[in-house]
């Protein structure tokens, strides 16, 4: 949601604008904030997005989770985090609510509110927007944290955009935790290998033979990937997060997901079973 206390003045405020802070779109698109901005508690992270190519300031565990869901989902294209609100707008709502404006420390100007995450989202043939403030459950029961959230709600009410809130309850831990097993491996050509190819080689192979093999999990199928395609120890299971991460793989996300997992449970996503029969 909206953040506050930062160390900020108008000069700073002002050379974000400048240089460009909230404005572009994928790898373009430059948060208001950053993880250099926010004091940090150890909480904060710069994570690469699969979607954007770009790196992602999260200023929280339960940021960091959101993005990790909206990284995966497919019908997510988009993802803005850390998104500036107008100040002109949100003065104008706290004024309508009869409550005081967010301000900068130790001054009377407005601070810049921000909206954790927008989304560009592609439902139904079209493409539209979700605003999502993030934000633990227990804050929820605290008067200012609720008067800030009305304010972000009604500014994206007046934008004619989906705002809604997100808590750790609303935030599936199975499946984030698969998605992070799998995430760093959707990108592999900077791992050093043998000959040039080689990763495109061997993944190949690998999924080739999935359909058919006997398992009876993915240990074992990988530590006959790796014997019968002189593959080194390690190198079939970072093939399959890999495929997993580019779902040219698919297996049920909302239960855990380790090496020990039955080979039952993977199969070749339907894109690529309808590619490899024609």
């Amino acid at each position: 949601m909206a953040r506050q206390r930062y160390d900020i003045d108008e000069d700073r405020i002002a050379r974000f604008q400048k240089e460009g802070r909230g404005k572009g779109r994928g790898a373009d698109y430059l948060p208001w904030l950053t993880t250099r901005d926010v004091p940090s508690q150890g909480r904060c992270h710069r994570i690469k997005g699969n979607k954007t190519g770009r790196v992602h300031h999260l200023l929280s565990d339960i940021e960091r989770n959101t993005f990790y869901l909206f990284d995966w989902a497919d019908i997510v294209t988009d993802i803005r985090e850390q998104f500036p609100l107008d100040r002109n707008i949100t003065r104008r709502i706290a004024g309508d609510l009869g409550i005081p404006h967010p301000r900068i420390a130790h001054s009377s100007a407005p601070l810049v509110m921000t909206t954790d995450f927008l989304v560009d989202v592609y439902v139904g043939g079209r493409l539209i927007q979700l605003a999502r403030a993030v934000k633990p459950a227990d804050e929820l029961e605290k008067p200012r944290v609720i008067e800030k959230l009305e304010m972000e709600r009604r500014y994206w009410e007046l934008q004619g955009v989906d705002w809604g809130i997100i808590t750790e309850r609303d935030i599936p831990e199975a499946m984030v935790r698969n998605i992070v097993w799998v995430h760093s491996y959707a990108e592999i050509d900077q791992i050093k290998q043998p000959y040039e190819g080689y990763f495109s080689e061997k993944a190949r192979l690998v999924f080739q033979e999935l359909p058919s093999h006997p398992g009876p999990t993915l240990r074992q199928f990988c530590a006959d990937m790796d014997l019968r395609f002189s593959m080194s120890a390690g190198d079939c299971l970072l093939l399959v997060r890999h495929m997993l991460a580019k779902k040219m793989i698919v297996c049920p996300m909302d239960r855990p997901i380790d090496d020990s997992t039955p080979l039952h449970q993977f199969r070749l996503s339907q894109r690529e079973s309808m590619r490899a029969s024609g």
